[in-house]
């Protein structure tokens, strides 16, 4: 909002203001005093302003550099959206990783001792396209259009997007 932007920056100004003045004056005791308080308003806005940005992609694991984040629609893929939900509640990434290359290779390893039943996808995640995904997978039996469905609409929330590419998953 531009609004707190001004308003941060107008008291940064004020406190700017001060500390001249105090030099000027050449109190030194004030002068270390302005200078402590200037630190602790300067982390305090620096602060809400992080909170405010809350749309920035929040990283899970280092400083990673996510290109997207995907706002996942459980109102429309609910079996999916609850399987990644779960996966990441008991430790599975939140980020993936694009690497379509290596997709058929994880998809092989996530799947190979998993049974298919009839009726049924087998979903996994983290997805085969993630190089986060393939042997260890979280994998769930869930209805072929829900699985396909979410398929697909994460396929076109990347598909412009290169290889190396990390993208935040967020269950909404």
């Amino acid at each position: 909002m531009i609004w707190w932007k001004m308003l941060q920056m107008h008291f940064m100004i004020m406190y700017l203001a001060n500390l001249i003045k105090i030099f000027i004056r050449g109190s030194i005791m004030n002068f270390k005093g302005a200078v402590s308080s200037f630190l602790v308003i300067g982390l305090l806005f620096s602060g809400c302003s992080a909170i405010q940005n809350s749309n920035h992609a929040k990283q899970t694991s280092g400083s990673q550099d996510i290109a997207q984040v995907i706002d996942f629609p459980s109102n429309k893929y609910p079996e999916t959206a609850a399987h990644i939900k779960d996966a990441i509640a008991n430790g599975k990434t939140d980020i993936c990783t694009i690497d379509r290359n290596g997709a058929a290779e994880r998809r092989k390893q996530s799947l190979a001792n998993v049974p298919t039943k009839k009726g049924y996808d087998r979903d996994e995640y983290p997805m085969a396209m993630c190089k986060e995904g393939g042997k260890g997978a979280d994998i769930r039996h869930i209805k072929p259009a829900d699985n396909r469905g979410a398929g697909s609409y994460i396929g076109n929330k990347v598909e412009k997007l290169p290889d190396g590419a990390k993208v935040k998953i967020v269950v909404k």
